[in-house]
């Protein structure tokens, strides 16, 4: 008897679902993904930081720090035309001197160098900023 009651538990407990843990959201906030991001870039683990800062834009698309973070990381990868994309992103959303200085610079490293003058003469505008020169120095060099 104690055997037939064994096999009639087995058998029930297998056709038994198993508990699972299911996260059907995202715990984190734009601006967690934002800062995980930011830890991931400082470590050079750039692919992971990309993915974070596109988490931050899907879950808020008007934080202008996720697109201006995402260029950061194009940029770093020479992907200017990608890290000038994000630049304008994150310029609709707030107009900042340091994403007018990377527009600029990424815009000067594809030739675009009209452009890049009026954008860095704006972020100087803002704010006098010894990298910002510097941006303006790489500018004006004749080639």
């Amino acid at each position: 008897m104690k055997k037939l009651v064994s096999l009639l538990i087995i058998m029930l407990c297998g056709s038994c679902a198993v508990p699972q843990i299911i996260i059907l959201k995202d715990p984190l906030t734009a601006e967690e993904h934002i800062n995980l991001g930011y830890l991931y870039e400082k470590q050079g683990k750039l692919d992971l930081a990309e993915e974070e800062y596109k988490k931050a834009i899907r879950k808020d698309k008007k934080n202008y720090l996720a697109y201006f973070n995402l260029g950061n990381i194009y940029a770093q990868r020479e992907e200017y035309e990608k890290a000038e994309r994000q630049y304008r992103k994150a310029l609709k959303l707030k107009e900042d001197p340091d994403v007018l200085n990377n527009l600029a610079y990424v815009l000067n490293k594809q030739g675009k160098k009209e452009e890049a003058l009026l954008y860095i003469k704006k972020a100087l505008e803002m704010k006098d900023d010894p990298f910002y020169r510097k941006t303006l120095e790489e500018i004006l060099k004749k080639e």
